[in-house]
């Protein structure tokens, strides 16, 4: 298996991942989503990842595997603990120790989080409450009163007094992931290709304990299906010249969105995410043009759009000049 050093990671194509996420249902489903959100920020936080050194093709892969199993295939930006009684014996050593306890607190969130990370004395929490206050949030799900300190002091944010930022900021939560990553050694074990290590690197924050990561069978799956995807440059770098159809991300999408907005179509916010609004976009040039009307953003519909634009831009330099003219023409009188 070849790896390679990744420039940016806008040139990777995370459509072929999100397209093999068990609850993706495509762009125009969750483009809205926490799921195109992650992708957005993950696109656009290639300096942060790269100051990290998470910059080859496998220890992309490795951080983007241990993710989508930390998130719940993007879904989650903090940890769900609506859990039922069975499912807290199951996960809990304390309420396999109490299960009566456990259908008390069954289905009470908040409840939950104070008893079983009140109670754990390795997470930092002292004060009333910090169970909850500290729960699991970000792309790599940061847990008690400690970690919070320690990535405030590593990101230089507050996030202890704010801790809802890794909640509500995407991009954020990539570089605290990322702080967390480099702080914990996992690029070398990623090199090394040891996803069980890694996987417990950011479960028990230890890479190397000899208890297995909850989950860890999944995210060792997750892993090597992202290193697949990842084996040559040419399976997962964006051809330049691909056909841009619904799902595809990045800066090619974006300037097609504002090309055709300049020329009058409805193609919502340009932010390179091609969804509904976009391919109904191409799909009314196309037929204003008398191209073929599929919907995707073909070469000839590429090469139709940069000549209207070419001519539009034209058109008003050959404005602007005889604007100039005639203001010369008046200056002459």
């Amino acid at each position: 298996m070849k790896f390679f050093t990744i420039n940016d990671t806008r040139l990777i194509d995370l459509d072929r991942l999100v397209r093999m996420l068990p609850v993706s249902r495509g762009w125009s489903f969750f483009r809205l989503r926490n799921q195109g959100k992650y992708i957005k920020a993950m696109l656009a936080s290639w300096d942060i990842l790269d100051a990290h050194e998470i910059n080859t093709s496998r220890r992309l892969a490795h951080f983007i595997g241990q993710g989508l199993i930390e998130t719940g295939w993007l879904r989650y930006t903090e940890e769900n603990l609506n859990y039922s009684r069975e499912a807290l014996i199951a996960t809990f050593s304390y309420y396999r120790d109490n299960p009566d306890l456990a259908r008390q607190h069954a289905r009470k969130p908040e409840l939950i989080a104070n008893t079983v990370y009140g109670r754990h004395p390795t997470l930092g929490n002292t004060e009333p409450g910090d169970g909850w206050r500290y729960r699991g949030r970000g792309f790599i799900q940061l847990t008690g009163r400690d970690n919070y300190q320690k990535y405030s002091d590593v990101t230089g944010i507050d996030l202890v007094g704010d801790p809802d930022q890794l909640h509500r900021n995407h991009a954020l939560s990539i570089r605290a992931a990322a702080g967390f990553w480099k702080h914990n050694g996992l690029n070398a074990y990623a090199d090394a290709n040891d996803a069980a290590a890694v996987s417990r690197g950011v479960n028990q924050g230890n890479p190397q304990s000899s208890r297995k990561a909850h989950s860890e069978d999944k995210r060792i799956h997750w892993t090597n299906l992202a290193l697949g995807l990842m084996e040559e440059p040419d399976l997962v770098t964006i051809d330049p010249d691909a056909p841009m159809t619904n799902g595809s991300t990045g800066d090619r999408v974006k300037k097609l969105q504002e090309d055709l907005a300049r020329l009058g179509y409805d193609v919502g916010t340009a932010d390179g995410i091609f969804g509904r609004k976009t391919g109904h976009g191409v799909l009314a040039f196309q037929s204003d043009e008398g191209l073929d009307p599929t919907g995707v953003a073909d070469k000839a519909t590429l090469d139709a759009i940069d000549e209207l634009m070419s001519d539009s831009r034209r058109s008003s330099e050959l404005a602007f000049e005889q604007y100039l003219d005639g203001a010369y023409s008046l200056q002459q009188t």
